[in-house]
């Protein structure tokens, strides 16, 4: 079974107002003839602008099941989402809400911070500090899990495809980063 997950843009990050368990095919469906809409935005790498929905089906792991992500203006998502995902009127007005959006934002931010703060605390491993005491760390960190994150999504399809449309410095850097997230796995996984 899928997911349907949709995300709502705010200050250049996306934020998930709503997720619905759904029938993999179903989804498809609905996702492609979401994108057949004359109002739907087609994706080109583009910034993301305060407000846009972005919808998406993804499979227990996080992965995009459906190599297009059907994204509207907030102003024709209401309905584009009950006509195409058949969602109730009252349910969208409540997940696009401009409160529940900036509610949900700011957990998401105190998520990520408090998830960051945690990562500052492994850049504090000394040198002199016990081998098991840095293990420690950067289990209780979970950097680990983020440089798993950043692997996966830099070796995704929809990153790639962004990826090829920007400058060939920033496809370098990409790749860099690709590999020294791999040299970290590789590191910690000796310690």
């Amino acid at each position: 079974m899928a997911l349907l997950v949709m995300q709502v843009a705010v200050s250049g990050e996306l934020v998930e107002v709503f997720e619905m368990p759904i029938d993999d095919i179903d989804g498809q469906r609905m996702l492609a003839c979401a994108n057949e809409d004359e109002r739907v935005i087609q994706r080109a790498g583009q910034t993301l602008e305060d407000g846009e929905v972005w919808i998406d089906l993804i499979d227990q792991d996080g992965e995009t099941l459906f190599d297009q992500v059907a994204c509207f203006h907030r102003a024709d998502a209401a309905d584009a989402l009950q006509v195409h995902f058949g969602m109730n009127a009252d349910v969208v007005k409540d997940c696009l809400s401009r409160s529940n959006v900036a509610s949900l934002y700011a957990r998401h931010r105190a998520a990520a911070q408090a998830y960051f703060r945690k990562i500052d605390r492994l850049v504090d491993c000394s040198m002199v500090s016990s081998r098991q005491s840095n293990r420690r760390r950067v289990g209780d960190a979970s950097v680990m899990d983020l440089v798993i994150e950043l692997r996966r999504r830099l070796d995704g399809v929809d990153t790639l495809l962004a990826l090829s449309e920007l400058p060939p410095r920033v496809q370098a850097a990409a790749g860099l980063l690709r590999e020294a997230a791999k040299s970290y796995a590789t590191a910690v996984q000796h310690l």
